[in-house]
């Protein structure tokens, strides 16, 4: 290691959902462990940081589903159909960091340009302005949303501003001195936008590409008014419903996919859903509004090709239609002098304003190509065959487990994708990691010095970034065992080809789990025999909505589950010593279980953290 860097046990990188609870987690375990958390944000929330929000900004789930299961989120910031406020989020974790002393070990307005893997062991991040740190274990939390991407076009003395979506909370004030703005994409984040610019009276040109993804999937707020659509979202009805390839054992799966009556009873169940949120949004008001339509038409919130929302703004749909925006299923060809949109349909327009939505890329940049092969994130030629082979036996079994996705509904159309942005190339495609978080090769040499928690996209973030710091410390910590390579590899060549089917552009870009994050957790869980099922009674467990609630207590199961390994050291380097007699006192937390050892009387860590 370079004795001019600082050093450090463990370094997470991202202080929103994902870096903080891996934080705690990791200190559960290991309370006198030097970790330190790096974000390069001013403020802790990632996505939902100070700088990202302004008004109209909520999250597309409700109270009481948006929380950690051991720290209820305030009632503020509320709708009247139960979702929460962008403000309210970005509260709520800057409180946790508070209350589990994770701010003082919290470093903001920190970048990391460079992540270096030290041929010792261990990792290097090269820091801009400031020294570099070297750590033992590296939690990669910088999660699915930290890298915009900025599609660039031909200009020509084109003077409005360009700006993307997560810049919007900076540019408030500009904004409103405006009268025409353009928003560019067709994501949740494009929504938001139009909602805000229509709801401050500015007039509005909302592009989103023909031969893209598409526009997102919206749900509406209810179903016909009765029930709140996360509610009904968050059941395992919906997870039957949602033909994982985590799920696919038990009777209902063998009746529900498996069987013509079974599929057929499927295939109506979303086309009422369909027509629901059809209905709800209007499409087919004006042409005008049929053109942010999903497709396939006709079930589009199935496949949610484009990603799926819901209307979770107050008004959205009333707003749209009767505020002044214009949308055009084309692409930009080029801005010109006078602030001139030229699209690629022969239209033009003047705007004051550009916004991108145009969603984000992995944060991987700062690993080298040559590392990025190494850890996952990108194919390694060298192993092409190798992956091929794989991804053929596993479309096999995905097509023998899941038939209704074996064909695809849009036959063989080609969604063209961005594949650089602003002369950047663009890490598009789900990465190989075993279980979505470690790197099978690695695992199976041994290393396991690194985990990449919060890059599967999921309504269901905190609960599922919960349950990945569990599994990724206790991975970590060497406190359960992995697969064969053999195994691990397969395992990512199914959810790989299964994501790219079940979801189609969305799927072959990201690690997309929409309506699949109980089995997921499931998953996760299984591995840790953490028990799954957490409700009483079979109605209850299959149209209940899944509460974060359920969920305390994980990690005391977690540690029963380790029998006589419940009682342990752990020290910040992942070795495990038994508390025997004559030993240094336990501290014991909460359920008589040992959180780290006492010397003169005081727990070794910064605070009684405890367990969950």
């Amino acid at each position: 290691m370079d004795s001019t860097a600082e050093k450090v046990d463990v370094i997470v990188v991202g202080a929103g959902w994902n870096g903080l609870i891996s934080a705690k987690t990791y200190l559960d375990f290991a309370p006198t462990t030097n970790l330190v958390i790096i974000d390069e944000q001013s403020s802790f929330g990632g996505v939902w940081a100070t700088d990202k929000l302004y008004p109209g900004l909520y999250a597309q789930i409700k109270h009481g589903l948006f929380e950690y299961s051991f720290y209820p989120m305030k009632h503020e910031g509320i709708t009247d159909d139960g979702y929460v406020s962008g403000e309210t989020i970005h509260n709520y974790l800057t409180d946790f960091a508070q209350d589990y002393d994770l701010t003082r070990r919290t470093r903001l307005r920190t970048r990391v340009t460079r992540v270096i893997r030290l041929p010792s062991g261990g990792w290097r991040l090269e820091i801009e302005d400031k020294a570099p740190i070297e750590c033992e274990k590296l939690i990669y939390a910088s999660g699915a949303t930290s890298h915009p991407v900025k599609p660039a076009w031909p200009r020509n003395n084109f003077t409005s501003t360009v700006i993307h979506s997560s810049e919007m909370g900076v540019h408030l004030e500009a904004l409103g001195k405006i009268n025409t703005a353009t928003v560019i994409g067709g994501a949740k984040s494009a929504y938001d936008t139009v909602f805000f610019l229509l709801n401050a009276g500015k007039k509005v040109n909302w592009i989103i590409r023909e031969d893209g993804s598409g526009p997102l999937a919206i749900m509406p707020p209810t179903l016909l008014g009765l029930r709140n659509t996360m509610d009904v979202v968050t059941t395992r009805f919906m997870a039957l419903m949602g033909m994982s390839i985590m799920s696919t054992d038990g009777a209902g799966h063998q009746f529900f996919q498996r069987t013509l009556l079974g599929r057929g009873f499927v295939y109506i169940f979303w086309l009422i859903v369909n027509w629901i949120a059809d209905r709800h949004a209007g499409y087919s008001k004006s042409e005008n509004a049929g053109k942010l339509r999903p497709g396939p038409e006709g079930n589009g919130i199935f496949w949610a090709n484009a990603g799926l929302g819901a209307a979770s703004v107050p008004l959205f749909w009333k707003t749209f239609h009767r505020g002044d925006c214009t949308v055009h299923r084309t692409d930009i060809a080029s801005l010109d002098n006078g602030n001139v949109v030229n699209l690629k349909n022969g239209k033009s327009f003047q705007t004051d304003y550009i916004v991108m939505c145009t969603g984000f890329d992995k944060s991987f940049q700062v690993f080298s190509e040559e590392l990025q092969q190494e850890l996952g994130f990108l194919p390694n030629p060298e192993e092409d065959e190798k992956w091929a082979k794989l991804g053929e036996e596993a479309e096999k079994t995905v097509d023998e487990l899941l038939p209704y996705l074996k064909k695809s509904p849009f036959g063989e159309k080609k969604f063209e994708r961005e594949l650089t942005a602003g002369g950047r190339k663009l890490l598009h495609g789900p990465s190989r990691h075993y279980r979505r978080l470690i790197v099978p090769k690695l695992a199976a040499q041994g290393d396991r010095s690194v985990t990449f928690p919060g890059f599967i996209h999921s309504i269901f973030t905190p609960s599922v970034s919960e349950t990945q710091a569990l599994w990724g410390t206790a991975f970590l910590l060497g406190l359960h065992d992995v697969p064969s390579q053999e195994e691990m590899e397969q395992e990512v060549a199914e959810w790989n080809t299964w994501t790219a089917k079940r979801y189609v552009a969305q799927g072959r870009k990201h690690a997309y789990a929409i309506y699949d994050f109980l089995p997921y957790i499931d998953t996760l869980l299984g591995d840790l025999g953490v028990k799954t099922y957490r409700k009483k009674g079979f109605f209850s467990g299959l149209f209940a909505p899944a509460y974060p609630s359920e969920y305390k207590g994980m990690q005391q199961e977690y540690l029963q589950s380790l029998g006589q390994r419940a009682t342990l050291d752990y020290t910040a380097s992942g070795s495990m010593t038994p508390v025997s007699a004559g030993s240094e006192t336990p501290s014991v937390g909460p359920d008589g279980l040992s959180i780290g050892k006492q010397e003169n009387g005081h727990t070794n860590s910064v605070k009684p953290l405890g367990f969950n």
